[in-house]
């Protein structure tokens, strides 16, 4: 029966291609009658082919005239990445567009859904009703959302209003509105609440507002609600005036019931070819109270001592370079006013001139800068460094030779006038060691040559004000281990030698050693050795090493370079599965004391991901600081934090 029916459908196709009108339709099943150019029913076992489509069901009607292909009970459709079951499918061959009943199953890779009805409007564009959306591949979602209507972008994003999130299948709130990250059409309207928790602030919500402003602006305005203390309140404003000119304003204010704490935030970038960059940067903040406010994660912005605002241009030719720059720091414990802000440092180099007739190459270095300070002292720098470069081979060596001199003008103070001599030999040398062993070698030998120069009268606005003089012999090479092509060690050494200092006259030796000869086992080293003290100033130690899940590191560090510090860290980590525990702590060698330990458990499920993590620090006076933190992140909707935080 059918072999019959094979027939059928191939006859059908042949006719298909003979009228060249549209796209062969491919039927079998045990029954298959009616007209092949008008309307066609099948029952029993009935799949269809339509292009890259394929339609599985109990029974099917085919109007070839108005290009409608119905097919009911046990449906099973497959158009990759698609694959999903439902109760029936009316499909419109001409338009593409399905209505789709009882349906459950994969959409795409990252996209799966449950629904009453689904209407299929593109290849891209999905919209379901009384549906349920996950990212989750799982029978069971770890998590999904339910609503009444549901629009899909396939692999992009979704946009549902009057949502249920769910847990297992277990609904646990319900938001009016949520969206993914990405939608094909900007809307404005509600965006998905944000819920966290700090425990000097207790339960804390967020609800965005999202408003479109254009084709190439967009305001999200947000509510924080903090049930302990404060209400929070929050703007951001972002534009695109050009694909090479953007920006970014964002605004953040906290009233407590005693104190108002906010920041004010503003980006601008434009960079209209390869050889023109500007950028724009503003941070305010009212005080150094707002950190203690914020509920941010960030350790390193908790402990800020400063805000940066800074204007920066920079202008590229073929032989020059123009950057100017102005940065004002505003310290947060009211000391601005003494410090000197460069507002702006203007300056340009003259790279590398060729001299017509001459080996030389002529640079020229020219710094202009204004230090204003509102207690008083303003005043502008000049510097202007002539250069006089000239490099020659000699066989397998390069030597380099550089002349220069630097005049700095002071406003207020004496001026200066410094010769400088530098003079570099570079070689490289390249050989095996046996069969499968190769070593890349790059040593250099320098002079330097910096003339004495009293600037005691010269006022100190940063490092560059003092140059000391120097006349010292630099020594040094790099050393690149390679095994069938792949490296496995690089070792460099180097060291100065003072001819001013007759007594010590060498000074710190520094070696750099990285080895990793197996896949699974690293060590990096950094030394720093004082001939003149006969000891390490600085050791720095890292190793690592893994077997399978389990991976160890330990760090030992030590320095008399400017103050004595001396820690050892370790770490280990182990992957179960999806899980993944890992542990970190700091022990200082000069306290004889535990400093910090950590405690983490991490999980990856695909369509989320999650890490609780226990953390002390101890302080100086003996107390110690601890947090317990949660950070949730769930494809598509964001990350979620809870943090709690204590002192004992």
């Amino acid at each position: 029966m059918k072999v019959g029916l094979w027939a059928f459908a191939f006859w059908l196709f042949l006719f298909s291609r003979a009228l060249a009108v549209e796209v062969p339709v491919n039927i079998t099943a045990d029954k298959v009658f009616g007209n092949v150019s008008k309307r066609v029913e099948a029952r029993g076992h009935v799949v269809i082919t339509y292009d890259k489509v394929e339609i599985s069901g109990d029974s099917a009607v085919y109007d070839r005239e108005k290009g409608l292909l119905i097919v009911r009970g046990n449906v099973v459709v497959k158009e990759f990445p698609a694959s999903f079951r439902c109760q029936s499918i009316v499909y419109d061959l001409k338009t593409k567009r399905a209505v789709l009943e009882g349906v459950s199953g994969k959409i795409s890779e990252t996209d799966y859904i449950k629904a009453d009805r689904i209407e299929r409007l593109s290849e891209k564009e999905w919209i379901a009703y009384d549906g349920e959306y996950t990212p989750c591949k799982h029978t069971c979602p770890d998590w999904s959302v339910g609503a009444k209507r549901f629009r899909i972008l396939l692999g992009e994003s979704f946009e549902g209003r009057w949502v249920a999130f769910r847990v297992k299948e277990i609904p646990i709130f319900v938001s009016p509105v949520l969206s993914g990250p990405i939608v094909k059409k900007r809307t404005t309207g509600f965006l998905f609440p944000r819920f966290g928790y700090m425990s000097e602030d207790g339960f804390i919500y967020r609800q965005p507002f999202y408003i479109v402003l254009g084709r190439s602006a967009d305001l999200t305005l947000t509510y924080e609600k903090r049930f302990r203390d404060g209400d929070g309140k929050s703007a951001e404003l972002r534009y695109v005036l050009s694909e090479k000119s953007k920006g970014r304003l964002y605004y953040y204010r906290i009233d407590r019931e005693n104190r108002r704490d906010w920041k004010f935030t503003y980006s601008h970038s434009f960079y209209p070819s390869e050889l023109l960059y500007g950028r724009l940067n503003a941070e305010l903040v009212n005080s150094r109270e707002y950190y203690k406010s914020t509920t941010t994660f960030d350790v390193e912005e908790k402990t800020r001592v400063y805000t940066k605002s800074d204007v920066t241009l920079s202008k590229l030719w073929e032989h020059a370079i123009l950057n100017v720059n102005a940065v004002y720091l505003d310290y947060l414990d009211g000391s601005s006013s003494t410090v000197y802000q460069r507002v702006p440092n203007v300056n340009f180099y003259l790279m590398d001139i060729p001299l017509p007739k001459t080996p030389f190459t002529f640079s020229f270095d020219t710094e202009l800068t204004y230090f204003y300070r509102e207690a008083g002292g303003s005043s502008y720098r000049l510097n202007l460094e002539p250069i006089l470069k000239y490099s020659r081979f000699f066989g397998v060596f390069k030597n380099t030779m550089k002349v220069s001199y630097l005049i700095s003008k002071y406003q207020l103070g004496g001026d200066r006038s410094i010769f400088k001599f530098e003079s570099k030999t570079v070689t490289n040398k390249y050989f095996h060691l046996g069969d499968t062993v190769s070593v890349s070698l790059n040593p250099e030998l320098s002079f330097r040559f910096v003339e004495s120069e009293n600037q005691e009268v010269n006022p100190f606005y940063d490092g560059s004000d003092r140059v000391g003089k120097k006349k010292e012999i630099y020594s040094g090479v790099t050393g690149y281990f390679y095994e069938d092509g792949k490296e496995f060690l690089r070792l460099s050494i180097s060291g100065q030698y003072d001819l001013y200092d007759s007594e010590d006259p060498w000074k710190l030796w520094r070696l750099d050693l990285d080895l990793y000869p197996l896949g699974n086992l690293e060590l990096k080293e950094t030394f720093y050795y004082s001939p003149e003290e006969n000891g390490l100033k600085k050791s720095n130690t890292y190793v690592s090493v893994s077997w399978g899940s389990l991976s160890l590191w330990a760090n030992y560090y030590s320095s008399d370079l400017t103050e004595r510090v001396r820690y050892v860290r370790w770490g280990t980590e182990l992957k179960i599965g999806v899980f993944s525990l890992s542990y970190r702590q700091r022990y200082d060698l000069e306290l004889s004391q535990d400093r910090e330990r950590s405690y983490s458990l991490a999980v990856n499920r695909g369509c989320w991901s999650g890490r609780l993590t226990y953390r002390w620090v101890k302080n100086y006076d003996n107390t110690v600081d601890y947090q317990v933190s949660l950070l949730v992140n769930l494809v598509k909707l964001g990350s979620y934090g809870y943090k709690f935080v204590g002192r004992k």
